[in-house]
């Protein structure tokens, strides 16, 4: 009677794959990820660096109908990733698609493992449909299912809300997706893009992460949270201390103070120093006397290779 179900039945075996990270701690391999931020934050320059990255080992089709051709060539995209090897760039001026019809294409091929070590970028969500209205949203979402079970990663990029505090759309964007994050740009120059990522639903091991992004190259380099979330008054406290430590180990509070140009009493210096305890330093007491030690430099995740 239930003979129709054998080949559709789970097995031990089925569960036997393990996590993986194409962007270590961020991006899961066969998994659905959502990044929202407010307009003008950089969740394109995120993509693309992520596009550039990740074709090394996979194959990339970045599904862009938000940006407009002038602003990609003024990012210089057409040197950056068109043309690369395993990218596909479909942007809305060369398609006879409409982004719903792209998506229902890539469903309809969406059998066996038919997207296996292919990583699917969504630029942006609102494109492909009726986002705010629940069944709409619920079969554009289901259809991103699919291609999660034929072994594609997805990363959807989407706006945020009026409040940026969450995403625009229906509850059921959120059900469906495995992981998603808020962005935000924490510093910026002609070079340079830096976020933080903070996880608002996980389903594998994420964490809070930040990147930087060079613009000119699409490198995507790991940086440390609290670091990126600092003004640059405090990380120059923090690297005229860290001098001051490295010349003298061992040096005394007031030395160390004195040496940064602030008095001894100084409560907002003493707190920065407090701050810095344990990441950048380590103190101790001897004699009633605090002195400062380094701590190791912690080192930065790299995202050249995926992580198993």
């Amino acid at each position: 009677m239930f003979d129709f179900l054998l080949s559709q039945t789970l097995r031990q075996c089925d569960f036997e794959q393990q996590t993986e990270f194409l962007v270590p701690g961020f991006l899961a391999k066969n998994m659905i990820t959502l990044v929202y931020a407010d307009g003008g934050m950089g969740k394109s320059w995120l993509a693309f660096a992520v596009a550039k990255t990740c074709s090394s080992w996979q194959k990339v089709i970045y599904l862009d109908f938000d940006n407009p051709l002038n602003v990609l060539k003024d990012r210089g995209v057409q040197e950056k990733l068109i043309g690369q090897r395993n990218i596909y760039y479909v942007q809305r001026s060369k398609t006879t698609m409409a982004a719903p019809e792209m998506l229902e294409a890539l469903n309809e091929q969406a059998t066996g493992k038919a997207y296996a070590n292919t990583l699917i970028l969504v630029d942006s969500l609102r494109n492909m449909g009726d986002v705010m209205h629940d069944a709409k949203a619920m079969a554009i979402m289901d259809k991103f299912m699919n291609l999660r079970e034929a072994g594609a990663t997805i990363l959807i990029l989407s706006h945020a809300n009026k409040d940026g505090k969450n995403y625009q759309g229906s509850n059921n964007i959120r059900n469906s997706v495995d992981n998603m994050y808020r962005l935000k740009k924490v510093d910026a120059t002609s070079n340079e893009i830096a976020f933080v990522l903070t996880p608002t639903k996980e389903r594998a091991a994420i964490t809070e992460c930040a990147f930087s992004v060079c613009t000119a190259s699409l490198a995507l380099k790991g940086i440390d949270v609290d670091a990126a979330r600092m003004s640059a008054d405090e990380l120059d406290f923090i690297s005229q201390a860290k001098a001051a430590i490295a010349e003298q180990p061992g040096i005394n509070k007031k030395a160390l103070l004195e040496q940064l140009g602030y008095e001894q009493d100084d409560k907002t210096a003493r707190n920065k120093l407090d701050a810095g305890e344990g990441k950048h330093w380590q103190s101790s007491k001897v004699k009633g006397a605090y002195t400062y030690q380094l701590m190791p430099d912690p080192i930065a995740t790299s995202t050249t290779s995926p992580t198993h």
